[in-house]
């Protein structure tokens, strides 16, 4: 299978590229990224400031041809990953590729607002082309199996950097957003956001009443973790995220047409942050209408 890749401004980049080149996993065995379109957001400095080290590093390293346009990536390969770190520009690269049918992921943030992604999702549906975003978090080997119907409440903390660019949330509060919803599954009703110059704590209520939390850090180098409640123990677990299990589920989209996440969560998801960035402006309680 040969994969191309739009967007090298992302680590996840060279990453993901070294794990399908370089790892011993079977179900990566004929899988190479033999295709690239640079990409790069001019007003986006994490952005622009590494594209072109990235794509020349693609290109030395694994032999990645680097292409003009997106389309040519996406005539030449069997699938595709969209990186773009700048989530501004999904749609429109997710509409340049999808007359081509070719199976996508697209990583985080999936879009910075739910109009974004509820086009990509029309989009996908009308082309019937397999479609699929998750953080790597919501594949942490630490994270235990549990059915969502067992869990009453998750409290989840990381990191909050913040983007300009990317909105307040999106940045690193996808990979929360991502694990919360990982464990608690859809059905948020109302969010609340709190802000400060420290820290930034969302809460979520979900349908049957349960509660899930975010606390993000601003400032501190902080690791990502979660408390799970369930009907008989609080657990609490450290988590790192891990991008050859990640990848291992995009390879059973690509393959099999098999996504582990609803594409309606993932929606939701998007909903969810914007409402934290809306409650967080307006300092009030918002209803999580779809």
């Amino acid at each position: 299978m040969n994969i191309g890749i739009i967007g090298l401004d992302s680590s996840h980049a060279l990453a993901f590229t070294r794990i399908l080149h370089e790892s011993q996993e079977t179900l990566f065995s004929d899988v190479r990224v033999t295709a690239a379109y640079a990409g790069g957001s001019p007003d986006f400095p994490l952005s622009v400031s590494r594209v072109n080290a990235f794509a020349a590093r693609m290109k030395q390293e694994y032999g990645v041809r680097l292409m003009s346009t997106m389309q040519r990536v996406a005539e030449s390969t069997d699938a595709i990953l969209i990186l773009s770190a700048d989530g501004r520009v999904h749609l429109d690269q997710f509409k340049a590729i999808c007359p081509y049918r070719k199976p996508v992921f697209i990583d985080k943030p999936f879009a910075l607002s739910s109009a974004d992604a509820k086009q990509i999702m029309i989009l996908a549906n009308r082309h019937r082309i397999p479609l699929m975003s998750a953080s790597s978090l919501r594949y942490a080997e630490a994270l235990p199996e549990c059915a969502r119907a067992d869990i009453m409440g998750a409290d989840v903390y990381g990191p909050m950097h913040a983007e300009s660019t990317q909105g307040h949330y999106f940045w690193h509060g996808i990979h929360a957003a991502e694990l919360l919803f990982q464990v608690m599954g859809p059905g948020c009703r109302e969010v609340t956001a709190i802000s400060t110059e420290y820290d930034d704590f969302i809460t979520g209520t979900w349908n049957e009443g349960r509660i899930g939390t975010i606390r993000g850090s601003q400032n501190r180098a902080e690791a990502f973790g979660i408390s799970l409640h369930t009907r008989d123990v609080t657990r609490h677990f450290p988590l790192e995220p891990s991008y050859k299990e990640l990848l291992k589920s995009v390879m059973n989209l690509f393959t099999n047409g098999v996504c582990t996440v609803d594409p309606y969560e993932t929606l939701e998801i998007i909903r969810f942050l914007e409402c934290a960035e809306q409650s967080r402006l307006l300092k009030s309680t918002i209803l999580m209408e779809m």
